[in-house]
């Protein structure tokens, strides 16, 4: 069931998908609260760093796929891989986003000190993206080995 869906319609998946995690990734800080200095400054960055964000990274997600596509793999499955991995990566940050605008905050003020890293953090991405693989790879394994009829 699946992967009962066209091809061009995985394509479309795959594009909407991109579209999502590129509004996300770039709306993520919304909302939070920022000290006033630091927002200036991270408003001040977005605005030349925001076209490279943009444009590169479809750009480089779009040649991973066309790479991908020439491996013997059905497309669908690849396209199915592209989407659960695009989209689940604004889902594995956003919950957290707090805690590392904390410490991203904390480094900015006292540039040299070294941040160690947040075992809340650390849990919360490899556990979510564990879970995810591990879906995604159950959800592959079933459609492609799945009982006959």
């Amino acid at each position: 069931m699946l992967f009962s869906i066209s091809e061009s319609g995985w394509w479309v998946i795959a594009i909407g998908v991109t579209v999502f995690f590129m509004v996300t990734m770039g709306r993520l800080s919304a909302g939070l609260d920022l000290p006033e200095e630091l927002r200036s400054t991270l408003e001040e960055q977005a605005r030349r760093g925001r076209w490279v964000f943009y444009i590169v990274t479809p750009m480089i997600a779009a040649v991973v796929l066309l790479v991908n596509l020439l491996r013997p793999e059905p497309a669908p499955q690849i396209l199915f891989l592209y989407s659960v991995a695009f989209a689940s990566i604004p889902f594995a940050i956003y919950p957290i986003r707090g805690r590392l605008l904390k410490y991203y905050v904390a480094q900015r003020q006292n540039p040299g000190t070294e941040v160690k890293p947040d075992r809340l953090i650390t849990v919360w991405i490899v556990g979510f993206l564990s879970a995810v693989l591990l879906v995604t790879v159950i959800a592959l394994m079933a459609t492609s080995y799945g009982s006959p009829g």
